[in-house]
């Protein structure tokens, strides 16, 4: 792959398509592992968690670094510093794809972890259960079937810890 036109030319769409996915995945943990994190270390009222979105960080950094090495390619930097490059990328892959190999790991570690930091989980909130997500409520009268996340932290601001079926 060392066809420097040939390069060029699959630069052209790829550096944008993989700014995209980076973009995305940046917007994916900034709005789906951080706010999660910073309620579980609040302890707060109800937590919605989606184990595969471990994973967005990873493929954020894969993507910044595939268009980075491309660009060193085409750039003819010199055969060591793109082996260095070459090297961290590939560790970069192979930590994605374990992170992915362990997402049902993950998830079944919550399922042990989470009743230890004193959540139940509630699998009949609305918009719940699937696949990619778990919501966990601190106290077991919130778990109302089709109640939202947010009317479950209004119970919990308003001091109820009986909700009302």
């Amino acid at each position: 792959m060392h066809d420097i036109p040939t390069l060029r030319k699959t630069m052209l769409w790829s550096t944008p398509l993989f700014l995209g996915i980076a973009a995305s995945c940046v917007l994916v943990t900034l709005h789906g592992v951080v706010p999660v994190l910073r309620a579980l270390a609040a302890l707060a009222p109800v937590v919605r968690i989606a184990p595969a979105a471990q994973l967005a960080p990873f493929v954020a950094v894969v993507c910044i670094m595939a268009i980075m090495l491309g660009a060193m390619r085409i750039a003819r930097c010199s055969e060591v510093a793109i082996q260095k490059f070459e090297r961290a990328f590939t560790i970069a892959v192979f930590a994605s794809g374990l992170v992915m190999l362990l997402i049902p790991v993950t998830s079944l570690i919550q399922r042990s972890y989470m009743p230890s930091l004193g959540y139940t989980a509630c699998p009949v909130l609305q918009g719940s259960p699937t696949l990619w997500f778990t919501d966990w409520v601190r106290d077991p009268a919130w778990c109302v079937p089709g109640k939202s996340l947010h009317w479950v932290n209004e119970q919990a601001a308003a001091g109820k810890s009986a909700a009302p079926r």
